[in-house]
């Protein structure tokens, strides 16, 4: 094994799944918020490793969006980390040896996960977890795999909604620069672009990402461009640094899309 690669986080995905010790049990974290998993079903949802502690409501959300368009779906009591934590000493050393070992790492943990989809029958994995959708996608080209607002969209069109009075939000669809150190694969955000468009009467302030929004800059341009009370965003890191830009008592509440989308539908 390279020595940029974290020997002992290798082992403690293999072992546990999670790419870090000491995390909350996911099954534990899966019964508390109705969140079924290893039944049958077309499409297993992975949250992430530690998105699904972090960010139980949105991933709860998404859940209640897909039922209210009879999506079949499922969530994995034991989901293996894409191991994108480890790419982070290699991505700063720029080292490409380093790196394909990164990603022969990601493919062994992402198999696991498409084992097990495939024991429960799925045709598809809809990943939540923003950085682990380019590893998913560069790991196995060839399978089924796309971005959660793809599942959104696909409930929308299969409730039938019909948009009420006009409202109107900004959208961060985030900058993806580290992602694409992960991997070569673009991020899917024309998925997003179809859930609006099937909001009839929305109105969307898109913000631009000319730096990434952990850096003081990236973090000022988001707070300077909101014009509205609600700000939407589809990335799990971005979701987490908006809160921190925009925190209670700004006059701006910050969702992940099926938050939002749910209170639409309500």
């Amino acid at each position: 094994m390279h020595e940029l690669i974290d020997a002992k986080m290798v082992e403690t995905i293999r072992e546990t799944g999670n790419a870090a010790p000491g995390m909350p049990p996911r099954t534990e974290v899966l019964e508390k918020h109705g969140l079924v998993c290893d039944r049958e079903a077309e499409n297993v949802i992975v949250t992430g490793c530690q998105v699904l502690h972090l960010l139980p409501g949105a991933i709860s959300s998404l859940a209640r969006v897909l039922d209210r368009g009879g999506l079949s779906y499922t969530f994995l009591s034991r989901e293996y980390c894409c191991g994108n934590y480890l790419y982070r000493p290699a991505i700063k050393a720029k080292d490409e040896e380093a790196l394909a070992g990164c990603r022969e790492l990601s493919k062994e943990f992402v198999a696991l996960n498409l084992i097990r989809a495939r024991e429960l029958g799925a045709k598809r994995l809809v990943i939540f977890c923003s950085p682990c959708y380019p590893i998913y996608r560069h790991a196995f080209p060839d399978e089924e795999i796309v971005f959660y607002p793809r599942a959104v969209a696909e409930a929308l069109e299969r409730a039938g909604f019909e948009g009420g009075s006009s409202r109107e939000i900004d959208y961060y669809a985030g900058c993806y620069r580290l992602h694409r150190r992960f991997s070569p694969v673009p991020m899917d955000l024309d998925s997003t672009e179809e859930v609006f468009s099937r909001l009839e009467g929305l109105e969307v302030n898109r913000i631009g990402a000319p730096r990434c929004c952990y850096t003081p800059e990236g973090a000022s341009h988001i707070a300077q461009s909101v014009r509205t009370g609600t700000l939407v965003t589809i990335c799990t890191g971005c979701y987490g640094q908006a809160l921190t830009v925009l925190p209670p008592g700004s006059g701006t509440e910050v969702l992940m899309l099926p938050e939002f989308v749910e209170r639409i539908l309500a």
